[in-house]
């Protein structure tokens, strides 16, 4: 990896931003918020990024 290439493990902006709205959705953690995340998108056959932007256009809500 070279300094200007981004980090393949790296989450995109957009997945940081869902994961802030699913973690004020819950009242859990980043790190829990990001669990859901996952888990979902797993269970649905998404990829995190869709899923993300499926929260950040408010067409999915997590609710505790």
């Amino acid at each position: 990896m070279t300094a200007d290439s981004p980090d393949p493990g790296a989450l995109s902006d957009r997945v940081h931003q869902a994961q802030g709205m699913v973690a004020a959705q819950l009242g859990c953690s980043m790190e829990e918020a990001l669990g859901r995340l996952r888990v979902r998108a797993d269970a649905n056959g998404q990829a995190l990024d869709e899923l993300a932007l499926d929260v950040l256009d408010g067409i999915v809500r997590f609710e505790p």
